[in-house]
């Protein structure tokens, strides 16, 4: 039996792929030097769920291609322990999580500026 290896793709929807996913994208923001915002607490308490989270979550549904928040919302609960930088971090909620991706422009259909700056149009479909 032949071993996986990381560049190999994997069919979507799987916690495999979540992981190859997830293991991409974390790269690229290594490589990018993405700034990690950090809400200070002065308009409001910081963020339990980094930026990279929500941004990770929003490249999974157009991938996935889920259509609504709710769809989403069950995406990342299905690979809540597969995503979450902290097993001890309890899942998002669905309003949240709503409120978090409207924040970097991302709604169903209508993905964020960003992931069409990180993929290929043939790698999102």
């Amino acid at each position: 039996m032949k071993r996986q290896t990381a560049s190999l793709p994997v069919s979507k929807l799987n916690p495999a792929w979540v992981k190859q996913v997830k293991r991409e994208f974390l790269d690229f923001l290594q490589a990018t030097k993405f700034p990690e915002p950090v809400r200070n607490g002065t308009r409001g308490s910081p963020f339990a769920y980094p930026e990279w989270l929500i941004m990770l979550i929003a490249v999974l549904a157009v991938k996935a291609k889920v259509k609504s928040y709710l769809g989403i919302h069950r995406l990342t609960r299905e690979y809540w322990s597969l995503l979450t930088p902290d097993k001890d971090l309890a899942p998002i909620s669905e309003s949240q999580l709503r409120e978090r991706l409207k924040k970097i422009r991302h709604t169903p259909g209508e993905p964020a500026g960003f992931i069409s700056q990180l993929f290929s149009p043939a790698e999102l479909a």
